[in-house]
């Protein structure tokens, strides 16, 4: 269930999304990097006078976040951006053929230059699919399981998610990070298939698809803003 508030910003009064969660034990605040969206997940019994009173305590965390988001500059011509944990140098060519091409610590995108930060996007896209599908084929035969489909979104502070139908769903922006993390990410949402919790049997079956599963999750712990504070 979601509920929407007002908060007051610099002078304004700026929206927040508000959603009660069955399973939450306590008021949980986030500030999308990029947009500067605010989210407050919520207890389902609490009410949401205590979440104005949440909101009003965290008043100049909330500006601090939202004015490195303003900060966050747009993918561009001869940014650097990070493709499978390395940072490779970004060419907008102007010229055809309209596509990416990789090669050596470059992304090169063809095509009118003011469209290729949405062809570079749908590229990252794509490419993000190709690897899991792949990597969640392999942890399916591991665990002796089966999905139904995968499907790539942009959820806001989320890599990925296991709905009860066998639907795996996964943030494109996996893509940016070491190989092995997008595996680890993989095998964590194909595991979900068996246990739909993260108890110590859940932890053992990721165990069988990535021994190595601890080091990626810390890495992704560590840097996983700096891939969801990148803009197109």
């Amino acid at each position: 269930m979601t509920d929407q508030l007002e908060i007051q910003l610099d002078g304004q009064l700026v929206p927040v999304r508000v959603r009660k969660n069955a399973q939450a034990r306590r008021m949980v605040l986030r500030v999308c990097p990029t947009s500067g969206e605010i989210r407050l997940t919520m207890p389902r019994r609490a009410r949401l006078g205590a979440a104005r009173k949440f909101l009003l305590d965290h008043v100049s965390w909330i500006e601090e976040q939202r004015s490195k988001a303003a900060s966050v500059p747009t993918v561009g011509h001869g940014h650097d951006l990070l493709f499978c944990g390395r940072p490779h140098q970004l060419s907008f060519t102007g010229v055809p053929p309209r596509k990416v091409l990789l090669e050596g610590g470059a992304l090169y995108v063809g095509g009118p230059s003011e469209m290729a930060p949405k062809r570079l996007l749908n590229w990252l896209k794509a490419e993000a699919k190709s690897r899991l599908e792949v990597a969640c084929q392999t942890h399916a035969g591991t665990l002796g399981v089966d999905y139904s489909r995968i499907s790539i979104g942009d959820m806001k502070s989320r890599w990925g998610s296991c709905s009860s139908r066998g639907t795996l769903r996964f943030n494109w922006r996996l893509v940016m990070a070491p190989e092995a993390v997008l595996d680890y990410v993989a095998a964590h949402e194909v595991a979900h298939l068996l246990e739909m919790n993260h108890s110590d049997r859940f932890w053992e079956h990721v165990a069988r698809c990535d021994s190595a599963y601890q080091d990626n999750r810390r890495w992704l712990k560590r840097n996983g803003g700096t891939l969801f504070a990148v803009k197109f």
